[in-house]
C-alpha cells in the first residue's frame, strides 16, 4: 500500500495515485493508431443514435414545457417561462433534464416564491419535488409523473439564456460538435461524473470543456464566438456582463474526424492539461496562466484532503471559467473525492480507447449507479398483454376506490364546515342558519345575543384594567400597608413631615380608586366567564342536535390519522380553528388522491374502448362500427351531446370520443358562437321594443304627469 493512502483508496483510484507517485504513465497521443480511430468512428455513430431522444420523447418534452408555461404564468403574475439548456442547444441526452427558467419581476423573497412553486407543482401531480433555495440560483427540482422526465426550474436565471444562445451557436457551426459533446456527456453520465450536487462537474461544464477542446486542436473545428465587434453589454442582477456572440465569416474548420476529436478530448484534459497552472477560458479561446489571473492554485489541494492532512481543500481546484460570468468558476462544486473520480475515469477512458477496447464496455454504467430508463413510458405500457377481463376487474376496483375517496372528501368537507360553524357560533358570528332545524336556529340566536354580552363584559373589564397601575395582587397589599401607616400611633421622636403625609394620603386615595376598579374588573371578568360557560354548553347542544348528520361520516373519519391529533376537548374557539385548519391540509392530500384515482379510471376506460389495441393483428371495425373481437361500441346521439355540452352538462369519455370521431366538437363550438350572437341580437330587439312601447304610452297620455315607474 502506498504511503498516505488507504487500501480502499488505492483500489478505487489506482491510476491517479500511480501517476502521483510516478508508478503509472498514461499512453501518449501517438499511441492512438489509425485502425483504432476507424473502428471507434462507427461505434461513436451508434452511441449518438442511442443517446439521442426519440420523437416520442421530444413530444413529451414539448408537452411538459407547454403545460408548465400555462400553469406557472397563470399562478405567478408578471412571470415568463423560458426553456434553456441542452434541450434548446440540441445536446440533450435521452431521459435528460428539462431546464426551465422562470423570470419573475420584482422578486423580493425567492424562498417564498419557491415554496409557492412547490405547492403549485404538487397540486399538478408532479413528484419528487425538491427546493434548493441556498444555491446561487434558486432551483426547484421535480419529476413529471406521466413520463418520468426530470425537470429543473430555476428563478431569474436570465444569464443562462445567453449561455444557451452561445452553445447553440457553436453546435450549429459543425455536426462534429454535437457528436463529440453527446458522447462525452453520455460518458460522464454513465460513469457518475455529471452531478454537481455530488461533487463532480455539471453537464454544462463538460460542454464548455468539449468546446474549448475543439477550439484548441491543431486545426480548430470552431472559432472563438466571443471576439469581434460590435460588443453587447447587458446587466443582470445589478452586474454588467459582456454577452457578445458573433459568428465570424470565412472560417474554415479542420478535417479531424469526430472519433479523433473524441479520443483527443481525454488526452487533452486528463493527460496533457496542467490544471494547477492554467485556467480553461472559452471566452478567450486560450488557457491563461493562473498567476496572471484571479484564481491561484489552492494551497491545500485534493490530495492533502484525501490523505487526511487537511479537513478541506482550497477553491478553484480545476478552474473552468464561465463564458459570461467571469467570476464564476464552474469547478467550484468539485469535491476532493469527485476530483479523484474525474481523473481516474478520464485516464481509464483514454487508456481503453488507445488499447481499442469496445466503446460499449467503456461507457457501461459505474457499479451502483442507477440510471433512468432508456425508453419513455407509454400511457398503456403496463396494460399491454393483459386480458380485458383483468383490466375490467381492475377498473371496477379503481372505481370503488374512487367512490370511497369521494365519500372521504365529502366527509372532510362536512367536518371542516362544522368546525368553522361551531367556531363562529362561539364568537356569535353564526348568521346563516338556512337548512337547520328550529331548535338549532333558536340556539344560534341565543349564541349571537350572548356573544354580544360577552363582548360588552370583556370591553368593560379591559376598560377598568386600564386604570390599574400596579399589579392586581399588590393593590390590596399596598392599600393595607398605607392604611396601617396613616392610622398607627405616631412616634413623637419620628414625626413624619407634612409633605410626606400629604403624599401618603394622595397615594391612599389613588389605591382606593384602583381597588374599586379592580373589584369592577373582577365582576366583569366573572360575568364573561359565566357567559362563556353557558356558550360552551349551548354549542354542545348544536353538536347533539346534529348527531345524526355527523354519524353519517363518523365511520369514514374515525381512522383518519390527521384528525386524531387535533380533537376538541374543552370547546374553546382556538380548538375549533385548529381543527378546521388541520382538515384543510388533509383535504389537499385527499383531493390529490381522488384526482389520481380519477385519472386512472379514465385511463383504464380508454384502454377498454380499444384505442391502443386496434393494431397488432386485431380486426378493425367494419362500416357498421362492429368489432367482432370485443364489445360493440355504444351508439351516441351527437346532437344530444352537443346540446348537453352547450348547456354545461357533464360528458363521458364515450361522448367525447363520439364528438371527436364525427367532428362534432368544432360544430358544437360554432353553434355555441351562433347561439351567443342570436341571443345578443334578440336581447337588443327586446330592449328596442320596450323603448317603443314606453314612447307609445307617453304619446297617448299627452303632456300629463309621468308615472313614477317611467
Amino acid at each position: 500500500m502506498s504511503s498516505g493512502w488507504t487500501k480502499e483508496q488505492v483500489a478505487r483510484w489506482p491510476r491517479v495515485i500511480g501517476r502521483l507517485e510516478g508508478t503509472y504513465t498514461p499512453p501518449s497521443l501517438e499511441a492512438m493508431t489509425a485502425e483504432v480511430s476507424t473502428a471507434l468512428a462507427s461505434q461513436l455513430d451508434a452511441v449518438e443514435r442511442e443517446v439521442t431522444p426519440s420523437e416520442v420523447e421530444r413530444k413529451q418534452r414539448r408537452g411538459i414545457v407547454n403545460h408548465l408555461t400555462r400553469t406557472l404564468e397563470r399562478q405567478i403574475r408578471g412571470s415568463k417561462l423560458h426553456p434553456f439548456g441542452s434541450a434548446e442547444t440540441g445536446l440533450v441526452l435521452r431521459r435528460g433534464d428539462v431546464d426551465l427558467c422562470l423570470v419573475v419581476k420584482d422578486i423580493r423573497k425567492p424562498k417564498s416564491v419557491l415554496r409557492h412553486l412547490a405547492n403549485v407543482l404538487e397540486s399538478e401531480d408532479y413528484r419528487d419535488i425538491q427546493t434548493i433555495g441556498r444555491a446561487k440560483v434558486p432551483i426547484v427540482k421535480f419529476t413529471d409523473a406521466a413520463t418520468g422526465i426530470p425537470v429543473d426550474l430555476s428563478l431569474n436565471n436570465a444569464l443562462a439564456l445567453r449561455n444557451t444562445e452561445l452553445i447553440a451557436a457553436y453546435v450549429d457551426l459543425d455536426p462534429r460538435v454535437k457528436s463529440v459533446a453527446l458522447a462525452v456527456k453520455h460518458w460522464a453520465l454513465q460513469r457518475g461524473l455529471a452531478n454537481a450536487f455530488n461533487g463532480t462537474l455539471s453537464s454544462y461544464a463538460w460542454t464548455v470543456l468539449v468546446l474549448r477542446h475543439l477550439q484548441s486542436v491543431d486545426a480548430p473545428i470552431v472559432p472563438n464566438l466571443q471576439s469581434g465587434e460590435p460588443r453587447r453589454i447587458e446587466t443582470y442582477d445589478g452586474r454588467r456582463h459582456d454577452t457578445t456572440v458573433i459568428v465570424p465569416e470565412g472560417f474554415t474548420p479542420g478535417t479531424a474526424t469526430a472519433a479523433e476529436l473524441f479520443a483527443g478530448f481525454f488526452h487533452r484534459w486528463f493527460v496533457q492539461h496542467t490544471w494547477d497552472k492554467r485556467i480553461v477560458s472559452l471566452r478567450e479561446g486560450d488557457d491563461p496562466q493562473r498567476t496572471k489571473r484571479r484564481w491561484p492554485a489552492p494551497k491545500h489541494g485534493p490530495v492533502k484532503e484525501l490523505q487526511g492532512a487537511v479537513d478541506r481543500m482550497g477553491h478553484h481546484v480545476m478552474a473552468i471559467e464561465d463564458p459570461f460570468d467571469l467570476d464564476h468558476d464552474l469547478s467550484r462544486v468539485v469535491k476532493a473525492e469527485g476530483w479523484a473520480d474525474l481523473m481516474e475515469e478520464g485516464l481509464r477512458m483514454w487508456e481503453g480507447l488507445v488499447q481499442g477496447a469496445d466503446l460499449t464496455t467503456l461507457l457501461a454504467p459505474v457499479d451502483g449507479l442507477r440510471l433512468a430508463p432508456d425508453q419513455p413510458r407509454g400511457l398503456f405500457d403496463d396494460l399491454k398483454g393483459m386480458d380485458r377481463e383483468k383490466v375490467a376487474a381492475l377498473l371496477a376496483t379503481k372505481k370503488a376506490e374512487l367512490n370511497v375517496a369521494q365519500e372521504r372528501v365529502d366527509a372532510l368537507v362536512a367536518e371542516r364546515e362544522e368546525a368553522i360553524r361551531l367556531s363562529k357560533a362561539m364568537r356569535g358570528a353564526l348568521k346563516d342558519t338556512k337548512g337547520m332545524s328550529q331548535e338549532i336556529r333558536a340556539v344560534a340566536r341565543g349564541l349571537r345575543d350572548r356573544a354580544a354580552e360577552m363582548d360588552q363584559a370583556k370591553a368593560l373589564r379591559d376598560a377598568e384594567n386600564q386604570r390599574l397601575v400596579l399589579p392586581r395582587a399588590r393593590i390590596e397589599e399596598e392599600l393595607k400597608r398605607l392604611y396601617h401607616t396613616l392610622t398607627a400611633e405616631v412616634d413623637v421622636f419620628r414625626v413624619p413631615s407634612l409633605e410626606r403625609e400629604q403624599r401618603n394620603f394622595g397615594r391612599f386615595f389613588e389605591l382606593q380608586a384602583m381597588h374599586k376598579a379592580k373589584v369592577a374588573s373582577d365582576a366583569h371578568h366573572q360575568r364573561y366567564i359565566d357567559l362563556l360557560r353557558v356558550q360552551r354548553e349551548e354549542v354542545k347542544k348544536i353538536r347533539t342536535l346534529e348527531k345524526d348528520r355527523k354519524q353519517t361520516h363518523a365511520d369514514l373519519l374515525k381512522d383518519e390519522p390527521g384528525l386524531k391529533e387535533v380533537r376538541v376537548r374543552s370547546g374553546d374557539v382556538d380548538e375549533y380553528d385548529r381543527r378546521a385548519n388541520r382538515i384543510t391540509r388533509l383535504l389537499k392530500s385527499r383531493r390529490k388522491e381522488r384526482k389520481q384515482l380519477s385519472r386512472e379510471v379514465g385511463r383504464l376506460e380508454a384502454f377498454l374502448k380499444g384505442g391502443p389495441q386496434r393494431g397488432g393483428g386485431q380486426r378493425r371495425q367494419g362500416r357498421r362500427g362492429a368489432n367482432r373481437d370485443g364489445p360493440r361500441r355504444p351508439r351516441v346521439d351527437v346532437k344530444e351531446v352537443r346540446e348537453r355540452a352547450q348547456s354545461g352538462g357533464t360528458l363521458s369519455l364515450t361522448d367525447l370520443g363520439a364528438l371527436l370521431d364525427q367532428g362534432g366538437l368544432p360544430g358544437a363550438q360554432q353553434e355555441a358562437k351562433q347561439s351567443k350572437r342570436h341571443r345578443h341580437k334578440s336581447e337588443r330587439h327586446a330592449a328596442s321594443r320596450r323603448r317603443n312601447d314606453i314612447k307609445q304610452r307617453r304619446g297617448k297620455r299627452g303632456k300629463g304627469p309621468r308615472s313614477p315607474r317611467e
